[in-house]
């Protein structure tokens, strides 16, 4: 028989009313703690426990890595508490330990989170608000949230977050957007401040606060949807850029999906990746590019389009795509080989999405003899497809009009139906 495991570490949501505001239950938990950790702000006002006391700060791994170390030295069988702010399982150190031990060692008790607390002050329904954390994480997560007539949420780091929010707003053309910093909510400092992000000033935020946006558009502001096939005016490149309408085609072929691993490979400006990125919530794109100008251009347009957090691999494609973390779907933009090929099909899971362009008869060739490779794989072919796509832009001619051309793309797009022995 298994044993059973012990719920030997104790997460307890707590409120900026800190300890007197636990409940007799919570408060009795942290009184039979061996071990308490909490932010400096949640002990100042702490009872005398008995319990050996670290103060949790930054950074954050440092204390997960002494958790751990505790469990590894045997004292799982103690009683370790920690306080954290707010519900622990909405961006916060619950679900961070839970990625890491498993539920059934762990007794997490939430309380209401910043989130809660900022929509029941607002009269806000949060199913209708965008909720955003960027506390310790990239200012540019808010540029994929910021559209017109948007009400967000975000948990910030410092009050100088907040100067850096105004600004952000005002840059992207929303600086008549709605704000409402919440201070301290449930604490005896709690304060609500209003501006738009145009009249801001600086400094006036206090370090413990959240943020609350009514987004207003200025007249020119640019529209950028989530959507697939964004205008290429929204993308630093140098030419290699998989343009609008031929993007838009690749992403309906890739499926993107929540929480999935999508690779890019040949990524040029990355505009691939960004934006099956945008359009799966927790999805991850591992972007491998050669030219280190392009690998550059990748982390401005992802932080652009708030997708920061985009892995970016800058070398040869073929090295790189044996050492990442299996895929759910690759794209493969340029550098295509058969060994490239050889490698992305294995990688995939059976289910998984491969999609190849090419605009050279080299490229043409070699989807050729791939699709040769499947020529009696007949469950494989009918989960397989083949077009070329030919776009024309307006030009002038003279006094008159016409279309030119552009390059016509040929696309292999396939599902993974069944195992492939090496190509020859």
């Amino acid at each position: 028989m298994a044993q059973k495991l012990r719920k030997w570490l104790c997460i307890i949501g707590i409120g900026d009313d800190g300890f007197a505001g636990l409940s007799p239950a919570n408060q009795q938990l942290c009184h039979d703690a061996d071990i308490l950790l909490a932010a400096q702000r949640h002990l100042q006002e702490m009872p005398e426990l008995s319990a050996e006391i670290h103060v949790w700060g930054s950074p954050l791994h440092k204390g997960i890595q002494k958790i751990l170390s505790w469990r590894d030295a045997g004292l799982d069988g103690k009683n370790i508490v920690i306080l954290a702010t707010g519900d622990p399982m909405h961006f916060g150190i619950g679900a961070t330990m839970n990625k890491r031990l498993p539920i059934e060692e762990i007794n997490i008790i939430p309380s209401p989170s910043a989130f809660s607390l900022a929509a029941a002050r607002l009269g806000w329904g949060l199913r209708k608000v965008q909720c955003v954390s960027v506390h310790g994480r990239s200012l540019n997560l808010l540029n994929k949230t910021i559209q017109h007539n948007v009400k967000i949420i975000a948990l910030t780091s410092t009050g100088a977050t907040i100067d850096e929010i105004a600004d952000l707003l005002v840059d992207r053309g929303f600086g008549q957007s709605q704000l409402t910093i919440l201070e301290h909510m449930g604490g005896k400092d709690e304060r609500i401040l209003t501006s738009t992000a145009n009249g801001w000033q600086v400094g006036a935020a206090a370090d413990f606060n959240v943020i609350a946006i009514e987004t207003i558009a200025d007249e020119y502001a640019p529209i950028i949807p989530n959507i697939a096939g964004l205008d290429d005016m929204h993308y630093v490149h140098d030419g290699q850029l998989t343009k609008a309408n031929i993007r838009a085609a690749t992403l309906n072929k890739l499926l993107p999906t929540h929480n999935s691993v999508m690779w890019d490979l040949g990524a040029g400006a990355g505009s691939v990746g960004i934006e099956y990125m945008r359009l799966a919530p927790g999805a991850i794109c591992h972007a491998v590019e050669q030219s280190e100008k392009r690998t550059a251009n990748i982390q401005i347009n992802a932080d652009n389009l708030g997708v920061p957090n985009i892995k970016i691999h800058h070398g040869d494609i073929t090295h790189f795509a044996q050492r990442l973390p299996k895929p759910d779907a690759v794209f493969i933009g340029g550098g295509l080989t058969y060994e490239l090929f050889n490698i992305a099909y294995e990688a995939i899971p059976m289910g998984g999405r491969l999609v190849i362009n090419v605009i050279s008869l080299e490229g043409l060739a070699c989807l050729s003899q791939i699709c040769q490779k499947f020529r009696s794989d007949f469950a494989q072919q009918r989960q397989l497809s083949m077009q070329q796509i030919t776009t024309a832009n307006l030009v002038n001619v003279g006094e008159l009009h016409s279309f030119k051309s552009n390059i016509t793309v040929t696309q292999l797009a396939l599902v993974k139906t069944s195992p492939l022995e090496s190509i020859a």
